[in-house]
């Protein structure tokens, strides 16, 4: 699934400054929303065969999200202070922040840790100082932050703290907590809250997003072990749905990728788990999405009408080189933490050879 992440990666940089104007590729949104499901395999996977503790899981998580997104939250904070660059906010306002202690606490936090990102959406600066709550998104904080697509990660690090408990629950508990989250999904799209924006970005309503990408383990752990020809037809089908998706009606998009990404990954997942240039793409993918919106900033300050394929190149670009740069030491540590959190697997049982994870 790793060309199928920077695929959808590519889908969110599309969103932010277009590089493909004739091509209805999926929306921004719903490519993070795809990005949850698989989120949920992915680490059922790697609970099932790779860490025999709950900390062990907690500590690779860390390394695998944390140093990255401390280095780009450090450039992007770096740029905004010196030289007055980010897409949306100035230093002006960055400055205002600083002096209003509550919007202060709140961005520095969100920053620091990720966690609560997403209220940013919700949460707008009075002009007499204080936060209040709207509706809407048009004045609220998240365009001040420094990495304003972080409010993903967010609700990436709520499911990894759930993660290690979930994946022990029996398939028809977690099968009902999923149809009660799609279900509360669906009531509220069909409500008169439905334009709330607090609703947009809510975890207990894209949880059964990291719920059906369990099941979805679990269903190809019920696999032959053996790819068949069907696993690599269904790559380019699923990645012609991601070029082609914002075709679909409205209402149908938030559940039209992400659910095909469902139904497939067991199958393609097996057909790919062993190709390093998949694994490769997947990894490139993470840095990709955080440093992005970087780019688009230092080309929209420093560009009359800069290219959409050359912010492109050179964002890949720079993911490929902090990829290259990082994951060297990362993957040492968490070889390490394997060793020593190892979860001991009888050969008889293992439905999978190893592989290099995410």
């Amino acid at each position: 699934m790793g060309f199928i992440r920077l695929l959808l990666a590519f889908a969110v940089f599309n969103s932010h400054f277009t590089a493909f104007d004739n091509l209805p590729m999926v929306d921004g949104h719903e490519a993070v929303l795809t990005f949850f499901a698989i989120s949920g395999f992915y680490m059922a996977l790697i609970l099932d065969r790779t860490y025999g503790s709950a900390r062990a899981f907690y500590l690779s998580r860390f390394l695998t999200l944390y140093p990255m997104y401390v280095l780009a939250l450090v450039v992007s904070l770096g740029l905004l202070t010196s030289l007055d660059v980010h897409s949306l906010t100035d230093r002006e306002t960055l400055r205002a922040i600083m002096t209003d202690p509550a919007a202060f606490l709140v961005m520095a936090w969100t920053s620091a840790t990720t966690v609560g990102q997403e209220l940013l959406f919700s949460l707008a600066r009075h002009p007499e100082g204080g936060l209040y709550f709207v509706t809407s998104s048009r004045e609220a904080l998240w365009s001040d932050a420094p990495l304003i697509q972080a409010w993903s990660l967010s609700l990436e690090v709520t499911f990894y703290a759930l993660a290690p408990f979930l994946v022990r629950l029996r398939t028809r508990t977690l099968l009902a907590l999923m149809g009660a989250s799609l279900a509360c999904k669906l009531a509220v799209m069909a409500s008169p809250v439905a334009d709330v924006v607090l609703f947009k970005r809510f975890f207990p309503l894209e949880f059964w997003l990291f719920a059906g990408g369990i099941l979805a383990y679990r269903a190809h752990r019920r696999l032959d072990p053996d790819p068949r020809w069907y696993d690599y037809a269904l790559f380019p089908a699923l990645a012609g749905l991601a070029l082609t998706a914002d075709l679909a009606a409205g209402p149908l998009r938030p559940f039209l990728l992400p659910g095909a990404a469902l139904l497939t990954m067991p199958l393609v997942f097996r057909g790919f788990k062993r190709l390093r240039w998949d694994r490769f793409a997947g990894k490139v993918s993470y840095p990709f999405y955080l440093l992005h919106y970087i780019v688009i900033a230092l080309f929209e300050t420093y560009m009359d009408d800069p290219e959409g394929a050359y912010v492109l190149a050179v964002a890949l670009a720079a993911a490929v080189l902090v990829h290259l740069l990082f994951n060297p030491g990362i993957e040492c540590l968490k070889t390490k933490l394997r060793r020593r959190h190892a979860l001991p697997v009888p050969a008889d049982t293992a439905v999978l050879q190893p592989v290099v994870l995410p």
